[in-house]
């Protein structure tokens, strides 16, 4: 009788060790279902992606430019920013930087609407083209304008650039660039997500 005890009781002990050691933590998540909560459906990264403060103080949007005096206007009408050429500085860009931890080695997309009408000749070597801007991080190699087209006239398209962060990398400036002749690129619907920042 003792030992049937026994045996019973080592038993016991042993299934709920088991039971212990497969059971899930309380709150725990599954790798795979925690990426799909954090990136598969990702919040949109860009602050007023509808241009309405573009001009209060603290506003995200800057505008900077080569140097010299004033050579470009951005202006913002219900959701869309116009971006004209009014003087002689060869580029401008309208830009936002953008830190966000779950930056950091994640594929990114970014996406905006695009109706332009620039001419191609200008009187600077850095090449005709207005669009989309991408930087990652510090990185001198930045999407300027590279969509098709980026001179001419062209109605409304959606163009997106896609780029994947380093390790170690958090920051991002996205926006658009003018370094077009003569003419304005207008643009809405700008956005930024993550696409993917799971290895």
């Amino acid at each position: 009788m003792f030992f049937y005890r026994l045996g019973r009781s080592v038993v016991l002990i042993l299934l709920t060790s088991i039971l212990v050691a497969c059971a899930a933590p309380s709150g725990s998540l599954d790798p795979i279902k925690a990426n799909d909560l954090s990136c598969g459906a990702s919040p949109e990264l860009i602050t007023d992606p509808s241009f309405t403060a573009i001009n209060d103080t603290g506003s995200q949007w800057r505008y900077s430019q080569h140097a010299g005096d004033r050579s470009f206007t951005v202006d913002a009408r219900e959701g869309t920013i116009t971006f004209k050429r009014i003087g002689s500085e060869p580029w401008a860009m309208f830009r936002q930087t953008i830190t966000d931890e779950r930056l950091d080695g994640a594929t990114i997309r970014y996406t905006a609407d695009l109706r332009g009408d620039v001419s191609s000749e200008v009187t600077h070597f850095f090449g005709a083209k207005a669009g989309l801007f991408l930087q990652v991080g510090n990185h001198p190699n930045a999407f300027m304008g590279d969509q098709d087209p980026g001179t001419g006239q062209w109605d409304w398209q959606s163009y997106s650039v896609t780029e994947t962060l380093p390790v170690g990398v958090n920051s991002v400036n996205v926006g658009f660039i003018h370094q077009a002749g003569e003419g304005a690129i207008e643009a809405r619907n700008p956005s930024l997500v993550l696409v993917d920042c799971f290895d």
